[in-house]
């Protein structure tokens, strides 16, 4: 696999399940270890750091939320595992809170949420501390359609506020077209084609 992602770009990696999408996405993130080859941030090398130093947002399949904490607290987890301050680490999870219209609900448990509102807390959660690069993981894969096409224009208008560089994986065609400013299309393991939506 070769590919450039230009910075605020958003990218969907596109393709059947066994494609090489989540693989490639979890040697983005630093889960999978580069047999060959590189991988750059801008002129940084990062094939070999460990994934806490990659500074990288991360949305998975399943939210991968705390069950034991509240909304607030999830949100808050990398500021406090980043050695941020008390105020600056509710400041920021207040303001991320609103950015995806759950204010006024940090103190809720999450097995009282929807999955959509789940779903957005974990979103806070990979932006709260501001990083240059997202990777989502069919973040809206266990969603119900209506739900899901609705936080698909939440996803994008997101991106359009944050500027960050999102990777995103996705079997969903319609999704990768709703939301991507490039596919980069995938089967057994390689790129086949990379193409703006309309291209």
């Amino acid at each position: 696999v070769s590919l450039d992602i230009k910075a605020g770009e958003f990218v969907t990696l596109l393709g059947p399940s066994g494609s090489g999408k989540t693989t490639l996405l979890n040697i983005i993130a630093g889960f999978i270890s580069l047999e060959s080859g590189g991988l750059l941030f801008g002129d940084r090398d990062v094939s070999h750091l460990p994934p806490h130093r990659r500074e990288l947002g991360m949305v998975f399949q399943n939210y991968a939320l705390f069950p034991h904490m509240s909304v607030a607290r999830n949100v808050e987890f990398p500021l406090r595992a980043r050695g941020f301050s008390a105020t600056e680490r509710r400041e920021r999870v207040q303001r991320v809170l609103e950015s995806v219209r759950l204010g006024g609900l940090g103190d809720r448990r999450i097995n009282e949420l929807s999955g959509g509102q789940r779903q957005r807390v974990a979103l806070a959660r990979a932006v709260v501390f501001d990083p240059k690069i997202i990777l989502m993981d069919e973040p809206l894969s266990a969603l119900d359609k209506q739900l899901r096409e609705e936080m698909q224009i939440e996803l994008r208008q997101l991106h359009e506020k944050l500027g960050a560089t999102t990777v995103y994986v996705t079997h969903d065609q319609r999704e990768a077209l709703t939301l991507s400013d490039r596919i980069a299309v995938m089967k057994d393991g390689r790129l086949v084609q990379v193409d703006t939506p309309s291209g």
